[in-house]
């Protein structure tokens, strides 16, 4: 039997995805479009100009791929499945004909649009661009695209390949023509798509940030350990782990510092 031709949905065929960053959840976001779309015969390629970056992923990656394959959530046939349809590269080039780009790079609003200039010269002519911005509006990040009405923001929340969350914000053209497929897309591919307006920080981060104020303000004024309001927090709020875990397993961002 011949092999699929890609990941084919609501009007959209995606025959190669691609992953911008090998840093914190890079890595993450790509594990999940692997175990989701390589069944499907995609390929997914991360891009990163640091070659330490890159073998760090790939490192982190395939870990997790032989940790599944250890226990059983993965049979060897589709752990070898994936660990072969993933590739990290410093090579923008491989970028050639994706359908899907994914940027997870720094929240630095010069970096992503020099990023996204150089992904509009590589990736097919209506390949979808998304950034995982956990702060930076749409509109700011694509003003300088040629085709703002394929982009949008699809803010992952970590870890990227097991939690279901995902923030999806799209301003101008994209709000009509392409958010509904990406709320319906990744709704198909086992995430739990949430619309959001357009607005720094999206919808979620102030909440988390404000969480964060406060633990650490009860901290510095000697009203628990770190590991005490952690505790409390997940037991009172109902939490899988505590605002200073959270915070240590992101690398916290700007707005915190």
């Amino acid at each position: 039997m011949a092999e699929p031709a890609g990941f084919s949905w609501s009007g959209r065929v995606v025959r190669r995805a691609a992953v911008i960053g090998s840093g914190q959840i890079g890595p993450d976001i790509a594990l999940h479009l692997v175990k989701t779309l390589a069944p499907h015969g995609v390929p997914t390629v991360v891009v990163d100009v640091s070659e330490a970056a890159l073998a760090a992923g790939e490192r982190k990656l395939k870990g997790k791929i032989e940790k599944g394959r250890s226990s059983g959530a993965f049979s060897p046939r589709r752990a070898d499945r994936m660990q072969a349809a993933v590739e990290f590269t410093s090579d923008y080039g491989r970028l050639e004909g994706a359908d899907l780009v994914v940027e997870a790079a720094s929240e630095d609003l010069g970096v992503k649009r020099r990023i996204f200039a150089a992904v509009e010269e590589r990736a097919a002519p209506d390949a979808v661009l998304l950034s995982n911005s956990s702060h930076l509006e749409p509109d700011r990040i694509f003003a300088e695209v040629r085709a703002p009405e394929r982009a949008a923001v699809a803010h992952y929340f970590f870890p990227a390949e097991r939690n279901p969350v995902v923030e999806v914000a799209a301003a101008g053209p994209a709000e009509q023509a392409l958010a509904p497929w990406l709320l319906s897309f990744y709704e198909e591919i086992g995430k739990v798509p949430v619309p959001v307006r357009c607005r720094f920080g999206h919808a979620l981060n102030p909440i988390f940030e404000g969480l964060f104020l406060a633990a650490a303000l009860l901290v510095e004024e000697g009203l628990g350990t770190t590991k005490e309001v952690d505790f409390v927090a997940r037991e009172a709020l109902s939490l899988g782990i505590g605002p200073f875990t959270a915070m240590n397993l992101t690398g916290g961002n700007p707005i915190t510092h």
